[in-house]
């Protein structure tokens, strides 16, 4: 596999026509948009299996709530085919190298926190941060993945100068999810968007009396996210579990 930054106006439309192909869209980025990006700022990462475009990462230079220059991470897909191999690292590994070379403090972007294996990648994998809840970040979306549901997102930050804390840690709670939320969003799409907007709901009230997500954990009954008391302090909701 070879990594590589995409700048030919071909390579973009196969680019493109990843992004359909990965997102069931009929709307990608149009070929003319990605080359404002990758022309004036913005990165466009491929990966090669051979000739075979198979993957995909792009990102841009943004500024947050404190006018903070930072790299926004808009999308990252890698075919069906070439899932768990790596890919999707590589390519973040890739783009994270690229923003320490750039000067960025962080690489952020946001993901659906009900899918598993996009949760665990980000917090297990790479280790990046949960830092704030968007409720309907997008509006409602027509692509296959997203299948007209709100679009509740964990804004996440991928710091490139990560510091060691000594906070004590507090009481500590976990938060299931679903092992296949998309595979539950086919078949059930009513109790998909039901319990999306419940489990959001949830969450933003725990956020919001001081708790805090410390990463994923694997249990028995499936995946969770590990909440502790900001700062060791707060009191514990009732109840243990959702979900």
């Amino acid at each position: 596999m070879q990594i590589r930054r995409l700048f030919e106006h071909q390579d973009l439309v196969v680019a493109s026509l990843l992004e359909a192909t990965v997102w069931g869209a009929s709307d990608p980025i149009p070929p003319s948009l990605l080359s404002v990006f990758v022309h004036h700022g913005g990165l466009m990462l491929g990966a090669y299996s051979r000739d075979q475009l198979i993957g995909i990462a792009l990102a841009f230079p943004a500024r947050d709530g404190e006018r903070v220059t930072y790299l926004h991470s808009h999308l990252l897909g890698v075919l069906p085919g070439f899932r768990g191999q790596g890919v999707g690292e590589s390519l973040k590994r890739a783009q994270r190298d690229w923003a320490q070379d750039e000067g960025f403090p962080y690489v952020g972007w946001t993901y659906d926190p009900l899918v598993a294996a996009n949760a665990w990648f980000n917090l297990s994998v790479l280790g990046a941060s949960v830092a704030s809840l968007k409720t309907n970040a997008y509006g409602r979306l027509t692509d296959a993945l997203n299948r007209d549901r709100p679009t509740h997102r964990f804004w996440v930050e991928w710091s490139l100068n990560p510091k060691t804390s000594a906070q004590t840690e507090g009481p500590v709670r976990m938060m299931l999810i679903p092992d296949d939320f998309q595979a539950m969003a086919s078949s059930r799409p009513q109790y998909a968007r039901d319990l999306s907007d419940q489990w959001f709901e949830t969450a933003q009230s725990w956020w919001q009396d001081g708790w805090r997500i410390r990463g994923m954990e694997r249990m028995l009954d499936g995946v969770a996210y590990r909440w502790v008391a900001r700062d060791g302090e707060g009191v514990k909701p009732k109840g243990d579990e959702l979900f």
